[in-house]
């Protein structure tokens, strides 16, 4: 197995983070460049910020339904103009 999906709340996940990184501007060798803790983090960020991403790009759903949005209520419109003129 290459991944794992867990569940953490946001608030523990960024002090962690921002431990990680008081620690590793310290120079404590166990959070510096390379070491687990900090490329674990590093992929955190990093999954969180593609997540993030995707969820931004939900705006071409949009897109897709728009034109049902237009035509199908015009129609309806049409069909009820045209049958009333008649």
């Amino acid at each position: 197995m290459k991944t794992v999906n867990i569940t953490v709340n946001k608030k523990t996940l960024l002090e962690v983070y921002n431990q990680v990184g008081l620690l590793n501007s310290m120079g404590f060798p166990n959070f510096q460049k390379g070491e687990p803790i900090n490329t674990l983090m590093k992929e955190i960020k990093k999954d969180l910020k593609q997540q993030k991403k995707a969820e931004k790009l939900g705006w071409k759903e949009v897109l897709e339904f728009w034109p049902l949005s237009i035509v199908v209520p015009s129609m309806i419109l049409l069909i009820l103009i045209g049958a009333g003129t008649q």
